[in-house]
């Protein structure tokens, strides 16, 4: 399962040598990615793979990474996914936004591997999976020391600070690929009836999260910015078509006709006869002018 990765975040030669570094350190896998994005690492557990077969278990999964960007103090987390495994995140910030977070774990933390077998088994099983080939691959899975795994955090910390003076300033207006991603998929088809769930859900996004982050990269709300393009649709349709007006809003990807009424007059300031009677009237005048 995969975000958007129209802009990932840069991976310079200093992340390059650094997370060389890390990872011979400390044997557990690092990469940078986007904020709103959940790639699961190349090298992470085959357990992990295993699970993204099932919807069920890639949406558990997808919900603990959802925590480990939560908006907030722009602090470092640390989350246990449904099987138990630990992931942390930590914030890469350039001009006080996050442009990217470096991410590591998929690890068990002391003997965390088999305490929750009797569980999990269930849930893998109701989801039509392997339980042999899962707990062989949760077995083998990397299990490292509690202390050791805070240390290791701590050092991403220090390199997140580092890291952030060697990226341009610019790259922190590019940070939120799912809204793009988002974005170009409403455009594309004005006519569904998207909600901030649905949408959410499209990109691979908490509901929640994703509504802060839309705010935060567009600056409207999302269902201010969903009413903005459909207005946008319908004046170009009253401009430029012979549609009624009815069919005007309908092909626009309103409801009903009291809804782009409404949506209408508040995005232009006029409802949409009065938007094309005028704009009819516009080259008449202008001819008389001359």
């Amino acid at each position: 399962m995969k975000s958007s990765t129209d802009h990932r975040p840069p991976k310079n030669e200093l992340f390059r040598q650094f997370r060389a570094a890390f990872e011979g350190l400390t044997g557990l896998p690092l990469d940078v990615i986007a904020p709103g994005s959940f790639d699961i690492p190349e090298n992470a557990p085959d357990f992990c793979r295993i699970m993204g077969l099932a919807t069920r278990t890639c949406d558990a999964c997808h919900e603990a990474h959802s925590s480990l960007q939560a908006p907030g103090d722009g602090a470092s987390r640390t989350a246990q996914c449904f099987a138990g495994m630990t992931s942390s995140s930590v914030p890469v910030k350039v001009r006080g936004k996050t442009l990217a977070y470096l991410q590591t774990g998929h690890v068990f933390l002391a003997d965390g591997a088999g305490k929750n077998w009797k569980r999990l088994k269930q849930f893998i099983v109701r989801n039509g999976l392997d339980p042999d080939a899962c707990e062989a691959a949760l077995q083998a899975a990397r299990t490292t020391d509690a202390a050791r795994y805070e240390s290791a955090i701590h050092l991403l910390e220090i390199f997140a600070n580092q890291l952030s003076e060697t990226l341009p300033t610019r790259a922190a207006e590019e940070c939120y690929p799912a809204v793009e991603k988002a974005l170009r998929m409403i455009r594309n088809d004005l006519e569904q009836d998207w909600t901030l769930t649905r949408v959410a859900g499209a990109v691979k996004m908490n509901a929640s999260y994703f509504s802060d982050v839309f705010r935060k990269s567009t600056g409207e709300t999302f269902s201010d910015c969903l009413a903005r393009l459909r207005v946008e649709r319908a004046c170009k349709l009253l401009e430029s078509s012979r549609l009624g007006i009815g069919e005007v809003g309908f092909a626009s990807g309103f409801r009903s006709i009291s809804q782009f009424n409404r949506t209408f007059k508040k995005v232009v300031g006029c409802v949409p006869g009065s938007f094309r009677k005028a704009r009819l009237q516009a080259p008449l005048s202008g001819q008389r002018e001359r």
